[in-house]
């Protein structure tokens, strides 16, 4: 059996659904991951989350289980990314539910070391997936992502044109994301731009 560590977009069920069928996810923490906004996406606008190993760092999201043929699906999706097995000695579970016996975690890991810029911004259309999968688990569960995520900086406000190419369908969650950001990250929000202010 395989098992995706989701610790960005994949963290969102909806967007996890648009690329494969996976079982149900559950909240962990990962002992032995970095995660920061350090990897150009394809298309070369902007700036997505990504993650590299480190034995100091720790880093929430999501994993859950996968067939052969949806392990390929993701690998196409995470193109950029290599995927590596994570040990699940350094696996913290967050739920009631136990941990797997056997099988292998795998998480994709950025190949590309960057940061975010004017010309490379952070996306809120992209932001908001993660915080919508964040805030299902728990409203800790979302400030955990701020506080283990880094390079916060140019968060472009692009959500009356999204640029990601798979928005949320519904601007429900906007008051409730945009209230984890101004309470933990406060400056980010200050600083958010829209593309006609520049």
């Amino acid at each position: 059996m395989n098992y995706i560590f989701g610790y960005g977009s994949l963290i969102c069920a909806d967007s996890r659904s648009r690329t494969g069928v996976s079982s149900r996810a559950n909240p962990i923490e990962v002992q032995g991951i970095a995660r920061h906004w350090s990897l150009n996406s394809p298309t070369g606008d902007c700036t997505v989350v990504s993650a590299h190993l480190d034995a100091n760092a720790v880093c929430n999201g999501v994993y859950f289980s996968v067939d052969e043929l949806n392990l390929a699906l993701f690998d196409e999706r995470e193109a950029g990314y290599q995927r590596v097995i994570v040990d699940w000695k350094n696996v913290i579970p967050l739920s009631d539910q136990p941990l797997p016996k056997e099988g292998v975690l795998w998480a994709y890991v950025g190949l590309q070391t960057s940061q975010p810029s004017l010309d490379k911004p952070i996306l809120q259309s992209y932001l908001d997936v993660i915080m919508n999968g964040c805030l299902d688990i728990h409203p800790h569960f979302a400030q955990r992502f701020t506080e283990l995520t880094g390079q916060w900086q140019y968060l472009l406000n692009d959500r009356e044109r999204p640029l990601y190419p798979r928005p949320l369908k519904s601007d429900e969650r906007h008051p409730h994301i945009d209230q984890v950001l101004k309470s933990h990250l406060p400056n980010l929000w200050q600083q958010r731009f829209s593309r006609r202010e520049h």
